[in-house]
């Protein structure tokens, strides 16, 4: 499961609508694998672009 990537940032993950959850984890997964970056930072990169997409910004 993807979750297991970024299970030590689950904190900051549950905060998140279950809807951004799952669109944040798969869009850092991408970051992650793609830009080699670390994890907090694909995961932040991924929040903020789910948050965006959800408020069609």
């Amino acid at each position: 499961m993807k979750d297991e990537l970024f299970k030590d940032c689950s904190m900051r993950l549950n905060m998140l609508d279950e809807n951004i959850h799952k669109l944040a984890v798969k869009y850092a997964e991408e970051y992650y694998t793609t830009n080699q970056c670390s994890k907090e930072e694909a995961l932040e990169r991924g929040i903020v672009k789910a948050e965006m997409e959800g408020r069609k910004l």
